[in-house]
């Protein structure tokens, strides 16, 4: 085995992999020979000291322990099992540490990423000091990643909180990962004099991602009270939430500088008449942005959203691709001509 002392990974919304290295750029100083996989960004930096608090479009943040080589046969996966048993993860406790083991596969195997996951698990903690552990409780997370004939080993770095920003932060149905909202804050060039707005705040995803940086203000609006509560408890007086139709909001004329939003789309949240509803809030947007104003907007619908646009005489540009819930939204911009 290969031990590589400064190798990271960090996993991310495929798709929004230039978006995570560039930020990777900004956070990590040290960060250099960065490759973007779909899904992975792969960098080399000084891992020892590595802080990660300041990447937040990324899901997770793995070191890469060593890499061996794996057959693709099924019966393989004992050797799999010894492999990682043998390696030192630098858990040192008197009690058993608990372990979860994550896979990914690519290539011409017998197995799947799943039976490749339970036999590192039975390894590990067959090899003693370590017993099986679940998502939200667990000392130690390892990724393995098959490619072809080579097993990677990685130890993750980041907690949770990163990835969901703590276990109170309220969702609701139809809503997008933190990471993912962050990729569209960062899309949309967010500057210290932007009046920001979010007229499908759901539980304030978006919003949230925006306060981390400077704004002149921040709006969120929701028409379900539910999802306006949430929004509220997880904003705090980091925005102005109210209830409100998107496409006949309170907002004034002209009054809006930017607006990041997760319009309902495809399968995820199923609106009675969507053709009408993205004209209406095309024609909306016209009303509130200003003239040097700008939106981004999520969505699978690419026939509904250029037709809004075209209907109210608007710029409709992709600028980017998600993979999301199985289904593969574009990220658009929206502006006056």
């Amino acid at each position: 085995m290969n031990k590589y002392a400064n190798r990271c990974m960090a996993t991310c919304v495929p798709g929004m992999e230039t978006i995570v290295a560039a930020e990777i750029k900004e956070s990590v100083k040290s960060a250099n020979n960065m490759r973007c996989v779909r899904g992975k960004v792969v960098f080399d930096c000084n891992a020892q000291n590595l802080d990660y608090s300041g990447m937040r479009c990324i899901d997770n943040l793995f070191k890469l322990l060593c890499t061996f080589k794996i057959g693709g046969h099924k019966s393989d996966l004992k050797e799999l099992g010894k492999n990682i048993a043998a390696i030192d993860f630098e858990s040192h406790s008197a009690r058993p540490q608990r372990v979860i083991v994550s896979a990914s596969r690519s290539g011409r195997h017998a197995y799947s990423r799943f039976d490749a996951a339970i036999e590192a698990e039975r390894g590990l903690t067959s090899a003693g000091g370590f017993i099986p552990g679940d998502a939200a409780n667990h000392d130690l997370a390892v990724r393995i990643d098959i490619t072809d004939e080579i097993c990677a080993v990685y130890k993750q770095l980041s907690s949770a909180r990163l990835r969901f920003r703590g276990n109170d932060f309220q969702t609701m149905p139809g809503g997008i990962r933190p990471s993912a909202a962050h990729c569209l804050i960062k899309l949309s060039s967010p500057g210290n004099n932007d009046v920001f707005y979010d007229p499908f705040c759901g539980a304030g995803t978006i919003p949230f991602e925006r306060s981390y940086y400077k704004s002149k203000k921040i709006f969120a609006s929701d028409i379900s009270m539910t999802a306006v509560t949430a929004a509220r408890t997880n904003l705090e007086q980091s925005a102005v939430v109210f209830k409100a139709d998107a496409v006949n909001s309170t907002m004034k004329d002209k009054s809006v500088s930017t607006v990041v939003t997760n319009i309902p789309w495809g399968k995820q949240i199923a609106v009675p008449d969507a053709e009408a509803l993205y004209y209406q809030f095309i024609k909306e947007l016209c009303r509130i942005l200003t003239v040097d104003g700008k939106a981004l907007i999520l969505t699978d619908q690419r026939d509904l959203i250029h037709k809004a646009g075209v209907e109210n005489g608007m710029n409709v540009v992709q600028i980017g691709e998600m993979s999301l819930h199985g289904l593969h939204p574009f990220v658009y911009q929206i502006f006056r001509p």
